[in-house]
C-alpha cells in the first residue's frame, strides 16, 4: 500500500504544508502562498532564499 505524499510548503523550504493558513487544505489554495506569488519583490526574495538553500544542500553532499 503507498503511502500519502505531505506536500511541502512553497513558502517555508524544506517544511511539510502545516495548513497554517485557515480554510486551506494544501499549498495550492493557501492565501500566504498566493500573496508571495503575487507580489514580485516577496517572490524576488522567495527565488533568492530557494537558491540559497540549494547551493547549501549542494554544499553539504
Amino acid at each position: 500500500m503507498a503511502a500519502t505524499p505531505t506536500p511541502k510548503c512553497p513558502i517555508r523550504i524544506g517544511e511539510p504544508c502545516t495548513l497554517c493558513f485557515p480554510g486551506a487544505s494544501g499549498p495550492q489554495d493557501c492565501g500566504l502562498v498566493y500573496l508571495v506569488q503575487s507580489d514580485p519583490e516577496w517572490r524576488d526574495q522567495l527565488a533568492d532564499k530557494r537558491r540559497e538553500v540549494r547551493s547549501r544542500e549542494a554544499l553539504a553532499g
